[in-house]
C-alpha cells in the first residue's frame, strides 16, 4: 500500500506542477514582469509566480488526489466526462433553478427541519417537468463517481477546509445543490436516491454548522469519507501529507522545476 501511496501522491504532485508551468502560463508571467519595474531579477519573479500560484492551488491537488484514490478503490468508476473539467455545459428548467435559490432564502430565514426539507427539495428537482424555458449554463465539477455494483452515481464538491466567510459559504452551498439539479438533468434521474450529492471536507474541523446541508446525509469531514468509500485510511494519509514536503524526491521536483525556469527554455 505504501508504494502505491507513493505512485498516486507523486502522480498528483507532477500533473499539478506540469499544469503550472505550461508554455501558455509561462509566458503569460513573463510578459506580465517584463512591464514591472523592480530589483528582483524577472526569472526569480515568474519562479515566485508559479509557487503562489501552486500554494493557492492547493485545494486543487486535493482534487486530484482524491479522485486517483476513489479510481485505484476498482469498484468505483469515474465518470470522466465531467470529473475535474471546468467547462461543463448543462441546461435545467428556469422553475428548478429558481427552486434552489428559494430554498437558500428559507434557509435563511426561516426555521425548518433541515433533513426533511432538503429531501423535498431533492424530490422536486428530480421530478418531471414538461413545460418550461431551459436555462444553459457552464459549470465546473470536481469529482462524479458510480459505484460498480449498486449503480448509484456520487457527485462529490471537494474542500481543503470548512473555514469560508459568509458570503462565499453561501455561493458554495448554492452552487452545490444546483449542480446536483444539473447532473439529475444531465443523467435523466427521476429517483433522487440515484444520484448522492456530497459535500466533502478533506479537513475534519468542524468550523461552523451548515443551514443548508444535512450534515448527516451530505456532508463527510476528513476521517468519515475515508471509512465510507476508501480502504486507505485517512490517518496514514493525513501523516503521509505532514512529511511530504521535504521527502528528498518531493525536493527534487521542485529543484527541478526552479533549474527549468531559470533556464528560460520557454
Amino acid at each position: 500500500m505504501q508504494n502505491k501511496l507513493d505512485e498516486l501522491i507523486n502522480s498528483s504532485i507532477i500533473e499539478i506542477i506540469n499544469h503550472s508551468k505550461n508554455s501558455k502560463k509561462l509566458k503569460e508571467l513573463k510578459n506580465k514582469h517584463l512591464k514591472k519595474l523592480h530589483f528582483i531579477p524577472q526569472r526569480y519573479r515568474i519562479f515566485g509566480g508559479i509557487l503562489q500560484s501552486m500554494n493557492i492551488q492547493f485545494g486543487n491537488f486535493i482534487e486530484v488526489l482524491m479522485t486517483k484514490l476513489i479510481e485505484n478503490e476498482g469498484k468505483y468508476e469515474i465518470i470522466e466526462k465531467y470529473s475535474g473539467k471546468r467547462n461543463n455545459k448543462f441546461q435545467i428548467l428556469s422553475a428548478k433553478d429558481s427552486l434552489i435559490d428559494e430554498y437558500i432564502t428559507r434557509c435563511q430565514t426561516e426555521e425548518i427541519i433541515l433533513e426533511d426539507e432538503f429531501y423535498k427539495l431533492k424530490k422536486r428537482l428530480s421530478k418531471k417537468y414538461f413545460n418550461g424555458t431551459m436555462i444553459q449554463v457552464k459549470h465546473d465539477i470536481d469529482l462524479v463517481f458510480k459505484d460498480r455494483k449498486t449503480g448509484i452515481i456520487y457527485y462529490v464538491e471537494i474542500k481543503y477546509n470548512d473555514d469560508h466567510d459568509t458570503g462565499k459559504f453561501v455561493d458554495i452551498n448554492r452552487k452545490f445543490i444546483k449542480t446536483y439539479a444539473y447532473l439529475l438533468t444531465e443523467f435523466n434521474i427521476e429517483d433522487p436516491l440515484k444520484i448522492v450529492p456530497i459535500l466533502f471536507y478533506f479537513n475534519n474541523k468542524k468550523m461552523k454548522g451548515n443551514n443548508y446541508i444535512p450534515e448527516k446525509t451530505n456532508i463527510r469531514r476528513g476521517k468519515r469519507f475515508f471509512d465510507e468509500f476508501l480502504s486507505l485510511s485517512y490517518e496514514i494519509l493525513e501523516n503521509y501529507l505532514l512529511e511530504l514536503s521535504e521527502k528528498p524526491e518531493n525536493i527534487k521536483k521542485f529543484d527541478d522545476l526552479y533549474k527549468f525556469v531559470m533556464a528560460e527554455n520557454y
